[in-house]
């Protein structure tokens, strides 16, 4: 009988996924996340999705005014070297390109709600405040607060 071999697992780096864009591997306006080293592929957002994260932005920037950034599906970096993309990030202005924290975030979900729901830990982690899913299918916001 063999004995079952493992295979190492190559995990990837923020810098891997950057080289993988530049190299036209990863186009860049495909939407990948990396989580613990995987690189995870997006649901493409259709106009419905879109239109939401419109009015949401739209809102946030006139009741928040210059106090607050408002970033719509930027990069997000996680404490495990990692990155996602959520669908808007509100945060103090800190002249980081790409941010690390913030007051909210908020993901708009029509499929992807499990994986959103996994998020909340990770954004803890990162020291967010407070972490929305706008759940279209079934009507509802949930909010993670005081994370």
């Amino acid at each position: 009988m063999a004995v079952p071999q493992t295979v190492p697992i190559h995990r990837l780096s923020f810098e891997d996924v950057l080289a993988m864009v530049e190299a036209g591997i990863i186009g860049e306006t495909d939407h990948v996340e990396l989580e613990n080293g995987v690189l995870v592929e997006m649901e493409p957002s259709g106009g419905s999705h879109a239109n939401r994260v419109e009015w949401l932005t739209r809102h946030f920037v006139r009741a928040l005014g210059d106090e607050y950034a408002v970033r719509v599906q930027s990069t997000f970096l996680i404490p495990d070297g990692g990155f996602y993309e959520p669908d808007l990030i509100v945060a103090r202005p800190t002249g980081d390109e790409l941010p690390r924290t913030g007051e909210l975030v908020v993901e708009v979900a029509f499929s992807s709600r499990r994986r959103d729901d996994e998020k909340a830990a990770t954004y803890a982690a990162a020291g967010v405040r407070e972490y929305w899913i706008v759940d279209v299918q079934a009507g509802e916001v949930i909010t993670h607060a005081d994370l």
